[in-house]
């Protein structure tokens, strides 16, 4: 459980640029080149904290931001409360924001948690949004990065590694598998082998590929113990 007189303690990772920023008061968390964080301006809005998603470039200057009342959090709401929500928001974008269209692209998305918080039912909906709006890439990276939150990475390499697997076995994918999701039979991408790769992006990569990008958070959390969303539990917070 957080300490409410500190922030909490991000582990080391080479491969993400992750820091808590602010005060426990008003918690700020950058995740890769995205920083979510609260503020207090009582003259915009006297009975809600206030909401700032903000897009680094390359050399951590600001290059597009999403702001507003944040509906989701009282001005009283406890200290754990608002070092959890600028947490998972700033997980759940991670990989979203697109070079060239900034955060506009994942705008309905922010809106979204910024008024209705981030319990798993608005995770999964705003999951799905970011889906839709974001490249295949960004969707890769996410499902990568949340299951090996989920299960540690050697679980994670192993368990989409049967799910692909087992996908390239399925003869009938094409139709069965596209009635399942929802998606008409032409829109399902041709399969072909999984990779020799066995590491956890390039199996990931050839399920997304093969199911749609819109689809894939879907089609894996009817197979794998995981939501695919930033539950608190799994961020430590």
């Amino acid at each position: 459980m957080t300490n409410e007189s500190t922030l909490p303690h991000v582990p080391h990772d080479p491969l993400l640029t992750d820091a808590w920023l602010g005060t426990p008061e008003f918690p700020g968390y950058r995740a890769n080149n995205v920083v979510a964080r609260l503020e207090d301006h009582p003259q915009v809005d006297r009975d809600h904290l206030y909401f700032h998603l903000l897009l680094l470039d390359a050399n951590s200057q600001l290059q597009d931001n999403h702001s507003g009342p944040c509906l989701a959090l009282e001005r009283q709401q406890s200290l754990p409360e608002r070092i959890r929500f600028v947490r998972v928001v700033a997980e759940l974008v991670r990989f979203s924001p697109n070079e060239d269209r900034g955060l506009s692209a994942i705008g309905q998305a922010l809106t979204l948690v910024r008024e209705a918080g981030v319990d798993r039912g608005c995770l999964l909906v705003a999951a799905q949004v970011l889906d839709n709006a974001c490249s295949e890439e960004a969707v890769i990276a996410s499902l990568s990065q949340l299951l090996k939150l989920s299960m540690g990475m050697h679980d994670a390499r192993r368990a989409i590694f049967d799910v692909a697997a087992g996908l390239a076995r399925r003869s009938d994918f094409d139709a069965t598998g596209a009635a399942d999701l929802g998606m008409p039979t032409a829109d399902v991408c041709s399969k072909s082998a999984p990779p020799n790769d066995s590491s956890l992006h390039a199996q990931m990569s050839y399920i997304v590929h093969a199911v749609g990008k819109a689809h894939a958070r879907r089609y894996l959390q009817g197979l794998m113990a995981s939501e695919l969303v930033p539950l608190p539990h799994m961020l430590g917070v």
